[in-house]
């Protein structure tokens, strides 16, 4: 791959590097991780919370030099992702970059037909930063604006010049960037009315989508994250509540699902979906003639069709609607994320290379069910396999309510095997890991690799799916 080879900033050993880290996010995710410094000071920054023995990687604002290297292993379909929490990096306000417009400019000319996506908190876009992503084109942002009251803001986000962040949906709509909006959801630190009028502020200041985020919290969470079982249900129906009212699609998140049936979260305004006349809770039959097996696979299938016809069932009665769009256009409706097939086809493919009759996968507590039946609808039947199991992994060394598979570590998947089989190996052929726990070197967020799996159980492990 000569002098600019994507392996020689990976050792097999020692500590993570900010330079590494760079590379890894932008060739496997897309991510640019430009700096760790931030404006505000969240109650619920999860960078507080962590617990001792995890090598977060802290960023000091990249150079463009880095960044233009970094941008080399970037898919230049994209998208570049600016400011999205990312693996091992504590990651900060992206307009804290002192260079951040520079760099935006840079990332246009080296890529000039990607889509980016940045996540900021709104309190350092003025009117020139709003201009500026204007003139980019292909921008979309995603503002996470969490309160919309100044009380609100004071004590979620520790923010002393609420102004500016709350002036910074209107300057985007005024100059035609499209942003979505979303907030951490502490009802019982700010009311339930608070979080009810910053949807509505964003619904009403042109949000695309509003994501309200369930407050994750670990074992070392100060009292005020920690919330009572109900929450996520209440979440899940204030949502549903909020998307009726506003005409725009508010999710929880993460979404609270029991099944794959492929239900519409929501439609966006001026969409070929919008136009087509899909609504919230329309029900995608098929797609192009072939049947939706989740909300994930019907996402896929019409946005990767040009005019598709849609089998669509909205109460008893079942329409035929056709999009009109191009191949790889967004089709305009919003799913939440349930089962996706490219993961299930990933691991099929695992096991057919490995030539495993059996195969193990260790799943997080927020993904079991629906990977289970994922595997159900795109497995296939396989006649060189006898049996796929599919077992859940308890986030214990975050603890708190942590139940995400990328929050998993070593420990958790030795833990986990050991309480199942006492320390004899386990009878597969195969452990399949979620690839989401660990980095492009096969470690986890405590550097240890997934290979210890395999000599601790004596079973074959590996990772599937993004790194």
């Amino acid at each position: 791959m000569g002098e600019n080879s994507f392996q020689k900033y990976f050792k097999k050993s020692g500590e993570v590097t900010p330079a590494e880290v760079l590379v890894a996010q932008a060739a496997s995710r897309g991510v640019l991780a430009l700096t760790s410094q931030c404006s505000l000071r969240c109650l619920f920054c999860s960078n507080r919370q962590n617990p001792p023995g995890v090598e977060a990687v802290t960023m000091a604002p990249s150079t463009p030099s880095q960044v233009e290297e970094a941008l080399s292993f970037v898919d230049p379909a994209g998208p570049v992702v600016i400011g999205e929490s990312a693996t091992r990096v504590v990651e900060g306000e992206p307009f804290t970059h002192p260079q951040i417009l520079d760099i935006l400019k840079l990332v246009r000319r080296k890529l000039p037909a990607a889509p980016i996506r940045i996540t900021t908190n709104g309190s350092l876009i003025g009117r020139r930063e709003a201009e500026a992503l204007a003139e980019l084109g292909g921008v979309e942002v995603c503002l996470s604006l969490n309160s919309a009251s100044v009380l609100g803001r004071a004590l979620l986000c520790g923010d002393e010049n609420p102004k500016a962040a709350l002036a910074a949906p209107g300057l985007l709509a005024e100059c035609g960037v499209p942003f979505h909006g979303s907030a951490v959801a502490l009802p019982h630190v700010v009311g339930w009315a608070d979080l009810e009028e910053t949807v509505t502020f964003l619904a009403e200041s042109g949000a695309l989508t509003v994501r309200l985020f369930l407050p994750g919290y670990t074992r070392l969470a100060p009292p005020a994250l920690v919330f009572g079982p109900g929450l996520w249900d209440e979440l899940d129906e204030f949502a549903r509540r909020l998307c009726a009212q506003t005409g725009v699609p508010v999710l929880c998140e993460p979404p609270l699902l029991k099944d794959l049936t492929p239900r519409l979260a929501g439609v966006i305004k001026g969409t070929p979906a919008a136009a087509a006349g899909l609504m919230a809770q329309d029900v995608v039959l098929t797609v192009g003639g072939e049947p939706a097996k989740s909300r994930v696979h019907a996402f896929s299938l019409m946005q990767k069709a040009a005019f598709p016809f849609l089998e669509v069932q909205r109460g008893e009665e079942v329409l035929q609607v056709c999009l009109a769009k191009r191949a790889g256009e967004r089709p305009g409706v919003v799913a939440e994320w349930d089962a996706d097939p490219a993961l299930v086809d990933a691991m099929a493919k695992e096991v057919r290379r490995r030539r495993a009759r059996s195969a193990l996968v260790l799943a997080s507590q927020m993904g079991r069910a629906l990977l289970e039946e994922g595997i159900c609808a795109f497995g296939g039947a396989d006649p060189a396999v006898d049996v796929i199991d599919v077992i859940t992994v308890e986030n214990r060394f975050f603890g708190g309510s942590i139940g995400c598979a990328g929050l998993l570590t070593v420990a958790d998947f030795g833990e986990a095997l050991e309480e199942r089989w006492g320390g004899k190996r386990p009878p597969y052929d195969l452990i399949l890991l979620p690839g989401t726990a660990f980095d492009v070197r096969g470690r986890d967020l405590t550097g240890r690799s997934y290979r210890e799996l395999e000599e601790r159980s004596g079973v074959p492990a590996v990772p599937v799916g993004r790194q």
